[in-house]
């Protein structure tokens, strides 16, 4: 499993915060704030890395836009990037070998030596 990790402008942020409210089962009003985006990943070829050591690299796979609505959608509007992601890449990093059963064993014994 990869994780990635996701680094958010919190200037532009604040100007995607967005209000609304519902009613929770108890019946109680509830407002939030949000912030909507989209985290999408970068064509292969367009990776960069931005840390290495010798055990793993750091690189950048994701980009984060806020999430447009149909209209700025229909308006062909350019993106609004709020953020970039980043996913750990492990180095040198070996399988470990399954343990073979030998198939010509034969059952151990069963009296014991105690």
């Amino acid at each position: 499993m990869n994780k990635i990790q996701v680094t958010l402008d919190a200037v532009k942020l604040r100007n995607l915060v967005s209000k609304r409210s519902y009613q929770n089962q108890q019946g109680e009003q509830v407002e939030v704030q949000e912030v909507k985006f989209e985290l999408i990943p970068m064509k292969e070829e367009s990776h960069k890395t931005i840390f290495t050591s010798e055990k793993f690299r750091i690189d950048k796979t994701h980009f984060a836009v806020a999430v447009q609505t149909k209209e700025e959608r229909e308006a062909k509007a350019p993106a609004f990037y709020v953020g970039e992601g980043f996913t750990q890449v492990w180095l040198n990093a070996q399988p470990i070998p399954a343990v073979p059963i030998p198939q010509n064993e034969e059952p151990p014994a069963d009296d014991l030596p105690f």
